[in-house]
């Protein structure tokens, strides 16, 4: 056994959460790579489980699992040797936890509105107007407008100086998620990799909408929800017959500046077919702020008379006004059910500014991150954490780390409700809508889960048919062929925890099952 099982299990066996006349846990000899352990406390459950390593993956991939009672902190099952692997974006789990512990579940992310100048009369602001950011990763077009509404309910109806983007809260301005070197996504920039920064809009994505011509042939209409001089979009699509297939291609380059980014949207649109929408990251989140920010203002009729820039916000200057987010605890929602990287590393850097000190770093919320694995009797040198969102191939936990979180969190007072509720819910929401979709198992569990390529990873809690709270971690790393073979072997793990019947071995492919029912989790 790691020493970071023992630890584990024998600080959760000794939590006050333990019923007094509950038995001690059964601690596990150490099991060779591959090999299960089966605690004796357990029964049949953990013999279920067991047979559950018919399935080809344990052969064919590395695979890790842990399952602990919540309760008893006792192990009911392990297989593997309990080795640092890639949780991919199972570690949204550690930082969702960190966030929550550190700034607590009702915190909300402020922007600040500052002045130098005074405002007159006349509403015209004799100085530059500063929006000092710190990180805040839900702020939308919509939320900018009523913060231009704001400064007009203040009486500013002109700005004589410049406007001016104080990003200085995080590192270096706007940057790229560390840890992850995937040559393709580093040329042209997916989805889920976008810039981050202390000022954000749109989670720093363009957003390109695509819809088809008055007629067959003709040009398609294309349109940035939010146009700036930094974002060029060249418009290749036609219109097809109605009977035509959709099909686009969006294509991303960057100027030798780094700040000029170029779209160019090619394919085929049904004529009277429904539009289509992309997403993708812009080269400069600062332009695109500042371009979204000065167009409401223009609408709610307040007039800049300056330019925009980047700076620094001057000691003297005045309070305007303060947006905030909404609570912590929404957004360490949206960051788990729906796999925000965004929201994650954003969300991170947070921590590490406010635990270690301006300005804050990625490097300085892995650090925060590590404490609290410490904390739970995890060596440092047992795990590696590259960032905040699971997106890299270098970040190592072992199943019984994650099982500690997630221990930790179901006992903590002060927010381990927002933490659980956070996590999708099996065959309701998030990443775990499709999945569980059997009645006998909808709403039992929630979980977080995690792919990259030949990665396959979920944890988080189930209900027993026995009543009991299960935490478990099942990691699947080097897996041949495609993912949806640890996805069945995932379901037959937590079907069997919650009492229902699992598929058979040749007939994996059948989610849920016929069981009894119990409890939903809290």
């Amino acid at each position: 056994m790691s020493v970071s099982r023992w630890l584990v299990l024998a600080s959760v066996a000794i939590a006050p959460a333990r019923a007094a006349d509950a038995p001690a846990p059964v601690l596990p000899v150490g099991a060779p790579h591959g090999a299960s352990v089966a605690m004796r406390g357990a029964g049949a459950l953990a013999q279920a489980l067991v047979a559950g390593e018919q399935d080809p993956l344990y052969g064919s991939a590395r695979v890790g699992v842990q399952v602990v009672n919540v309760r008893t902190g006792e192990e009911v099952y392990a297989h593997g040797d309990d080795a640092g692997m890639m949780p991919a974006s199972v570690a949204k789990v550690l930082t969702s936890a960190v966030a929550l512990r550190e700034l607590g579940p009702s915190y909300r992310i402020p922007t600040w509105v500052l002045a130098d100048g005074d405002l007159g009369r006349d509403g015209v602001l004799a100085g530059s107007l500063y929006i000092k950011g710190q990180g805040d990763p839900t702020m939308m077009v919509e939320r900018l407008w009523r913060l231009a509404f704001d400064l007009r309910l203040r009486g500013i109806r002109e700005i004589r100086g410049d406007l001016v983007l104080d990003a200085a809260y995080f590192e270096g301005g706007a940057s790229l998620i560390p840890g992850w070197n995937n040559k393709d996504d580093l040329a042209n920039p997916p989805t889920y990799f976008p810039m981050l920064g202390a000022l954000s809009v749109n989670q720093n994505l363009a957003t390109i909408t695509v819809r088809p011509g008055v007629a067959v042939g003709q040009p398609s209409l294309a349109e940035v929800e939010i146009p700036f001089a930094g974002v060029t979009l060249e418009n290749d699509v036609r219109t097809g017959t109605r009977s035509s297939r959709p099909w686009l291609k969006v294509d991303r380059r960057v100027d030798e500046t780094g700040k000029l980014v170029t779209f160019r949207v090619s394919g085929s649109l049904p004529l009277d077919g429904a539009s289509e929408t992309f997403y993708r990251p812009v080269a400069d989140p600062l332009a695109q702020y500042a371009a979204a920010l000065t167009a409401v203002m223009e609408q709610h009729g307040i007039r800049l008379r300056g330019t925009w820039r980047a700076g620094t916000t001057p000691t003297g200057a005045r309070l305007v006004l303060r947006a905030e987010s909404v609570p912590l605890a929404d957004i360490v929602s949206q960051t788990q059910k729906h796999s925000n990287n965004f929201y994650a590393e954003q969300l991170l850097r947070i921590v590490g500014a406010e635990r270690r000190g301006l300005p804050g770093t990625t490097e300085k919320g892995v650090d925060v991150a590590s404490a609290y694995l410490a904390s739970l009797g995890i060596p440092r040198a047992e795990f590696t954490v590259a960032n905040g969102s699971g997106l890299s191939r270098d970040t190592r936990l072992r199943p019984s780390h994650v099982n500690a979180v997630l221990i930790d969190m179901a006992r903590n007072p002060d927010c381990g409700a927002e933490f659980l509720a956070g996590l999708s819910v099996a065959g309701r929401d998030g990443t775990l809508w499709s999945r569980f979709r059997d009645e006998s198992m909808e709403g039992r569990v929630r979980g977080k889960t995690g792919t990259l390529a030949g990665v396959s990873t979920l944890a988080g809690y189930v209900r027993g048919a026995d009543d009991e709270l299960y935490a478990f971690t099942f990691l699947a790393n080097d897996i041949q062929g495609v993912p949806g073979r640890a996805r069945r072997a995932h379901d037959r793990l937590v079907t069997t925890l919650a009492g229902a019947a699992p598929s058979a071995p040749d007939a994996l492919a059948a989610e849920g099952g016929a069981g009894t029912g119990a409890a939903a989790l809290p």
